[in-house]
């Protein structure tokens, strides 16, 4: 009931920010993702998800018989991913979906901006090349100061590649200023019509389960976007033993889950507390 009540509290708001020319499209290219809302960091998050996305396929249908890192291999790999980019097209259905995702993307980069780097990052593989880290600048116009700090932080080690932690770290520290950060939330409630204190409830209470993120990230790799997919996919089975067999059968095998470790019983009795409730 909470997901769904977030959900259309998302909707609402999506309704009184997309630009009506586009409303009646049923498929969507780039410049007109670029158009979609008016507000441009939310429709500069929706192209960043798109990317990203397609990112993560590719790597996971690499083959280990090939050399990807051949100069050859890479050329082609550039220009094909820049034909792709000037092809993309997106069905209403899509455009909807990432919309949403987009919009609380945008709300915690504005309420909290070092916790939204931060969860960002958190997704990367352990090493993060520093020229990856300069391309993703472009997604970011709100708060993009902590985003150069981030980037002038690291190119002083004069490495090429990053440790994710480093990164962390940095963020962690906290020792850029916000510019305009009050300015920004009073412009955010305003450009959304936001209801913040109604937003706060229905976030905390979108996910009943009480499990301490920090403590059972590992059990997903430190992937929380998978994670919260987990969780969520979880909650809605019918009852625990459905609930455990599915998380064990698809993130037990994928990630090596050792089942006698307390992570992992502390994570089960949290969804086992879940399907109680629901039930009582």
């Amino acid at each position: 009931m909470e997901k769904d009540n977030l959900k259309n509290f998302l909707k609402a708001i999506l309704k009184k920010i997309t630009n009506n020319s586009l409303i009646k499209n049923e498929h969507f290219s780039g410049k007109e993702i670029l158009e979609y809302t008016d507000i441009y960091q939310i429709n500069l998050f929706i192209l960043k998800n798109i990317f990203e996305e397609w990112e993560q396929n590719i790597k996971k249908n690499k083959s280990s018989y090939f050399n990807y890192d051949s100069e050859e291999v890479r050329y082609i790999s550039r220009e094909y991913s820049n034909i792709l980019s000037k092809n993309i097209s997106i069905n209403d259905i899509q455009i909807n979906d990432l919309a949403l995702d987009a919009i609380q993307d945008y709300i915690l980069l504005i309420l909290k901006p070092f916790e939204f780097f931060s969860k960002e990052f958190e997704r990367f593989d352990n090493k993060i090349s520093i020229k990856n880290i300069e391309k993703r600048k472009k997604y970011y116009k709100t708060n993009d100061n902590v985003y150069s700090h981030i980037i002038d932080t690291i190119k002083k080690k004069n490495k090429q590649d990053i440790n994710k932690i480093e990164i962390l770290n940095v963020l962690k520290s906290n020792r850029v200023e916000l510019i305009n950060h009050e300015k920004n939330i009073a412009k955010l409630k305003t450009e959304l019509n936001l209801d913040l204190e109604k937003y706060l409830n229905l976030i905390q209470n979108k996910n009943p389960i009480s499990s301490q993120t920090t403590y059972i990230l590992e059990l997903f790799g430190n992937n929380e976007k998978e994670l919260n997919q987990a969780i969520e996919a979880a909650k809605s089975k019918d009852d625990f033993k459905s609930s455990s067999e599915f998380l064990i059968k698809t993130y037990g095998e994928k990630y090596n889950w050792d089942l006698n470790d307390n992570k992992l019983s502390f994570f089960l009795k949290d969804i086992y507390r879940h399907h109680k409730s629901s039930s009582s």
